[in-house]
């Protein structure tokens, strides 16, 4: 039967393969890497962006020159009630390399308990340290929780300027203190940024595994190939449907069919193909191959709201990147360190807002220049910032289809501050944060006449601030979340597979179970890195 099926793609003038994998952003990468190494197996990776050939995407301070809509998706949120009804930008990467491609590129895992908490069988903790391990290859010295010649190579940031040092001395004078490395042991603390910038230069996923993968015979990469459905056989997903270059194509998949479009596109993929919430999917006139409601449920994501001040006059120095400054490009292009090798945001600390939550659940990021505000009103003089992140949130929100057209951008709502506890736990991370403005080392590098919001602002102020200006930190996750086979608010089981068909997994940051206190890159790989490894255990 399978023989059969096979001869009618053929005639139908589909490419069939072992495995599709649809998304070429971060876990796409791996999954392509991993699977070819068997020579046997056949894989194709579909990309709807293009070849990742920009310059800018090569050093940090490029990353905001990536967000034009060649290669980024642009999504906005929905109007958030909780943010005074503001729309709020969700860039996501589309190009080879995904959001890691236009994002800063912080490394951070999260902690133990974050990952225990998700309390999925294959998912303990000591296999998940095996992983990181094999992912790794960093200059920390602890051996037993980190990797060292790993795929992914990692860095620290420059210091940039004097003011990453006067956040250190701060954070240590607020009672904050200092960890020599968050991705290990001890992830609460001030510490610079582990990045994913070696020499200066980024490198993802692109860089660590699909490079190698290319030279593999076994493996097409297509750019510029936008997927807009996946087709059934009864229950079995076997083929999907793209254009490239104006004209519509079908490929078929032997094995399965991976979805690595992240967590806006991924549950979008799966609905416009039958596979979501019944009502929905009928609404848009979609006949439904499976009712899962748990599909563009659960979305989460991080928020951020800065406060900053200028230095003293003549307190200070700026750090500033111009990649319109030829010296600093050429400094960059001849593999120098230089402004272009700089992120702003240099270092960070993950707290506690109250020490009995059992996992951080505030993040402070601590940017070296003056608020962007400031910078036109007063160009010859420094400052800083810092940006606070809510990373615990219990707010949860959606993604759902505006329509039927693959086209068009489905509906994105996190949903931000709806839990009535995230603002009162977000106004306590914003007085820890707000502390360090009270010590000596930082008062002495402040102009409280220009400070965004006052160390004694009551807690309506600082609501007020907070709803009026938080961004997101761009870390959506869990829109088609694994969990067991008897929870209703995961769409995948334990190992990434769709649940109620076959042949059909979400390996992406869509099924991340819940946000870890770090960044979204790390674990997004470790996703791909696990489920790769089911897959070639069978």
């Amino acid at each position: 039967m399978v023989a059969l099926a096979r001869w009618q793609l053929v005639l139908r003038g589909a490419r069939v393969y072992d495995y599709i994998i649809v998304g070429g952003g971060t876990a796409g990468p791996v999954l392509a890497a991993r699977l070819t190494e068997n020579p046997r197996t056949r894989v194709l990776l579909l990309e709807a962006g293009p070849e990742n050939t920009f310059e800018a995407s090569g050093y940090v301070a490029g990353a905001f020159a990536m967000w034009g809509p060649r290669t980024n998706w642009g999504y906005a949120s929905s109007p958030q009630p909780g943010l005074n009804g503001r729309e709020i930008a969700q860039p996501r990467g589309k190009l080879i390399g995904g959001s890691a491609a236009i994002n800063i590129g912080s490394w951070s895992r999260g902690t133990r308990g974050n990952y225990e908490s998700w309390d999925l069988p294959g998912w303990d903790w000591d296999t998940i340290v095996q992983l990181y391990k094999r992912i790794e290859n960093t200059t920390k010295e602890d051996v037993d929780l980190r990797g060292q010649s790993g795929k992914m190579q990692l860095e620290m940031t420059p210091a940039g300027s004097e003011m990453t040092e006067i956040f250190r001395r701060a954070a240590i004078e607020a009672g904050i203190g200092i960890t020599q490395d968050r991705n290990a042991a001890v992830p609460t603390g001030f510490d610079l940024w582990e990045c994913i910038y070696p020499l200066g230069h980024r490198f993802n996923t692109e860089n660590g595994y699909l490079k190698v993968a290319r030279s593999r015979a076994n493996l097409t990469v297509l750019t510029e190939a936008f997927v807009s459905r996946v087709i059934f056989d009864r229950q079995r997903a076997v083929r999907v449907c793209y254009t490239k270059g104006g004209q519509e194509f079908e490929a078929s998949a032997e094995g399965e069919i991976l979805l690595c479009g992240g967590a806006i596109n991924s549950p979008q993929l799966l609905m416009l193909s039958g596979v979501g919430p019944a009502d929905q999917l009928r609404e848009h006139g979609i006949a439904v191959t499976q009712n899962l409601a748990a599909v563009g449920s659960n979305l989460a994501d991080h928020l951020r709201v800065d406060f900053g001040a200028l230095t003293p006059v003549d307190t200070g120095e700026t750090a500033y990147a111009d990649p319109n400054d030829p010296a600093q490009l050429a400094q960059w292009r001849r593999g120098a360190y230089g402004p272009l090798t700089i992120a702003e945001n240099t270092s960070a600390a993950f707290v506690k807002s109250d020490p009995s939550v059992a996992e951080p659940d505030i993040e402070i990021m601590y940017s070296i220049n003056p608020p962007l505000a400031l910078r036109a009103t007063h160009p010859e003089r420094a400052g800083w910032y810092m940006n606070v992140g809510l990373v615990q949130p219990k707010s949860t929100g959606s993604v759902s289809l505006n329509s039927a057209d693959a086209c068009e951008k489905a509906i994105y709502d996190p949903g931000y501050l709806s839990h009535p506890d995230d603002v009162a736990t977000y106004i306590k991370g914003m007085r820890i944060a707000l502390s360090q403005v009270k010590t000596a080392t930082l008062a002495a590098y402040t102009d409280r006449a220009t400070l965004s919001l006052s160390p004694e602002a009551g807690d309506d102020e600082i609501e007020a601030h907070i709803r009026a200006t938080a961004e997101s930190t761009y870390h959506p996750v869990g829109s088609a979340r694994m969990g067991r086979g008897d929870d209703p608010t995961a769409a995948l089981d334990p190992q990434c597979r769709v649940k109620g068909v076959e042949g059909l997994r979400v390996v992406d940051a869509a099924s991340i179970p819940a946000l870890v206190s770090g960044h979204t890159m790390a674990p997004t790989i470790l996703v791909a890195e696990r489920v790769a490894d089911f897959m070639m255990e069978g």
